[in-house]
């Protein structure tokens, strides 16, 4: 069974074609962004590289929860970052979501991102009883 999850706190995305988070048996995969669903461009509010990152991080557990799950299910992420010299805030940014840890792998690269975005996250957590 595939559940799509789009939470109404985050907004609707599907007239871009795409699903917030999806779940499965197994997994929980969820696409963190700072992005308004009506201008598709950055958030107001996230202002720095710090903030976009917390959004990111907090649609991601909005996602999550969707399926009865939090940040601490989170066994992987991808990050993607428009600049390099974004690294260091972002880095603590996320460190700061997940706290003392353990933190989950994480892949981060440095490319062209949609939009106006400067930071997107995409996460896969693992369901309790897969593990």
């Amino acid at each position: 069974m595939i559940e799509y999850l789009n939470p109404p706190a985050i907004g609707d995305y599907t007239a871009a074609g795409l699903s917030s988070g999806t779940a499965t048996e197994k997994f929980v995969y969820a696409a963190g962004l700072a992005m308004d669903p009506a201008t598709m461009k950055r958030r107001a509010d996230a202002t720095t590289i710090a903030d976009e990152t917390r959004i990111c991080l907090d649609n991601i557990a909005t996602i999550l929860a969707e399926a009865g799950l939090g940040l601490g299910d989170i066994v992987k992420t991808t990050c993607y970052l428009r600049e390099d010299a974004y690294r260091g805030e972002f880095i603590e940014a996320y460190k700061g979501a997940f706290g003392a840890g353990p933190y989950p792998a994480r892949s981060t690269f440095v490319l062209g991102i949609a939009s106006d975005l400067r930071v997107q996250i995409e996460a896969v957590a693992v369901r309790a009883d897969a593990r």
